[in-house]
Parts: C-alpha cells; sequence; structure tokens
C-alpha cells in the first residue's frame, strides 16, 4: 500500500507546485525577468545533478550498458516526441503580442502542455520511490521547483489577457494533477510487478526525461529572460542544493 500512496502523495505535492506559480503571479500581479530566470536554473541544476547522480547512476548498476543507453534515449525520445505532437509549447510569452484573445490562447497552450509533460514525470517519481523512498523523494522535490515556474509561466499571460483570478488558480491547479494520476498507475503497475530488470529499465527511463526537459525547456527558456549570468549561479546553486538534499536524507 505504501508504494502506491507515498508516491502518489509526491507527485500531488510536486503537481500542485504549478498552482504556487499561479498563486505567486497572482499576489504579485507581476514577476521580474530575473526572478524567473533565476527559479529554472534553481530548478535546471537540480534535475540534472538527481538525472545522473542519482537516476543514472542507480540504473547503471542495474543494466547493461547497452540496456542503459537503450531506456536512457527512449526517455529522451518520448519527451522530443511529446514536443513534435502537441506542437513544443516554449514557457516564455515574451514573444506574443498584447492582444487579450491571443494572450488567453497562449496561457491555455501552456497548461495544455504542461498537464502533457506532467504524465511521465509522475511515473519518475514512482520509479524513484519504488527503487529507494528517499530518491524518491529528491525527484519529488526537483519536480516541484521544475513546477513552479511552469505555473508563472502559464498564470503569466492569462493575467495579461483579464482572466479571472480564480480560474487562472483552477487552470494552473490543474495542470498540475495530470502528474499524481500517473504516479498512481505507475505504482500500481510497479506493486504488481517489481522485477529488478523493469526497476532499472525505469530509472534510465526517468533519467533520460528528466535530461531531455531541462536541457530542451528549462534551460533555453531561462537564458531567453536575459540575466544569463543568474541563470548559471541559479543552475550551480541547484547542483548544490540537490547535492545537499541527498545527504540530509541518505
Amino acid at each position: 500500500m505504501d508504494l502506491v500512496f507515498e508516491p502518489f502523495l509526491l507527485s500531488l505535492i510536486a503537481g500542485l507546485a504549478t498552482g504556487i506559480g499561479g498563486v505567486i503571479v497572482l499576489l504579485l500581479r507581476r514577476v521580474s525577468d530575473r526572478v524567473v530566470g533565476f527559479a529554472m536554473g534553481l530548478a535546471s541544476g537540480v534535475m540534472l545533478l538527481v538525472s545522473f547522480n542519482n537516476l543514472f547512476l542507480e540504473a547503471a548498476g542495474l543494466l547493461t550498458h547497452f540496456e542503459l543507453i537503450v531506456m536512457f534515449s527512449f526517455g529522451a525520445l518520448t519527451m522530443m516526441a511529446l514536443d513534435l505532437v502537441i506542437p513544443h509549447i516554449e514557457l516564455t510569452t515574451k514573444k506574443e503580442g498584447n492582444k487579450s484573445r491571443k494572450m488567453f490562447r497562449s496561457g491555455v497552450l501552456i497548461a495544455i502542455g504542461i498537464t502533457l509533460h506532467n504524465l511521465p514525470e509522475g511515473l519518475v517519481v514512482t520509479a524513484g520511490y519504488a527503487f529507494m523512498p528517499r530518491l524518491g523523494l529528491i525527484i519529488a522535490v526537483a519536480i516541484m521547483l521544475h513546477n513552479i515556474p511552469e505555473g508563472v509561466a502559464t498564470a503569466i499571460p492569462l493575467t495579461i489577457a483579464g482572466t479571472k483570478p480564480l480560474k487562472i488558480a483552477i487552470i494552473t491547479l490543474l495542470s498540475g494533477l495530470a502528474e499524481p494520476v500517473a504516479a498512481l498507475v505507475g505504482a500500481v503497475a510497479f506493486s504488481l510487478v517489481g522485477t529488478k530488470s523493469i526497476m532499472g529499465f525505469s530509472l534510465a527511463f526517468a533519467a533520460g526525461v528528466m535530461t531531455y526537459i531541462t536541457a530542451d525547456e528549462l534551460i533555453p527558456v531561462a537564458h531567453e529572460y536575459g540575466h544569463t549570468h543568474t541563470v548559471s549561479v541559479a543552475l550551480l546553486l541547484g547542483i548544490i542544493l540537490a547535492l545537499m538534499i541527498d545527504v540530509i536524507f541518505s
């Protein structure tokens, strides 16, 4: 039962962080580009460290090199395919015009994109937790940090479009709830099939997913907000933060 409930709870908390991002925009009405860039840089550092220092290394101890490469690539390619199908939605609104309808559409599209991207993230939390509860917690923290800027990115165009605050809060909140749903499905599957090889495949897949999200979305979009040195410093701080979390919960 713990294998089902606890990953679901961790993913729920991480998923709700998109709502936190939306609330931040509603309270402040405007979030500076430097703050958004710093937040995304921090999330990038945490996710990169977790991807390789935790997920990838743990998977390496369970799989052959060939299996490791295949599953890592499969995770990255899965996210790439999602970007092509959605199609890819950048998390910035800097290039959008000022028309309310266009801004509202932008915010809704970003929310849809985040919802679809959250499905694999829920599976990532479950895979980490099933292998080692501490690892699941670290991944959930990393994804939570990643989801807050996504909530901000969703809420900004909706706010500019004049959308009612309650509606903005609901949209940003719902976009994160796909994560615990996917985690629940994954947890049930892992509770039924918990073999060592399946665990290794899942961890390598999760590493590919998180690496792609960081390389293709977080870092490039953070740089679009300017303040590149702030982003770089935040990325390094994110790596240090992830190392500290690893030590604290080890």
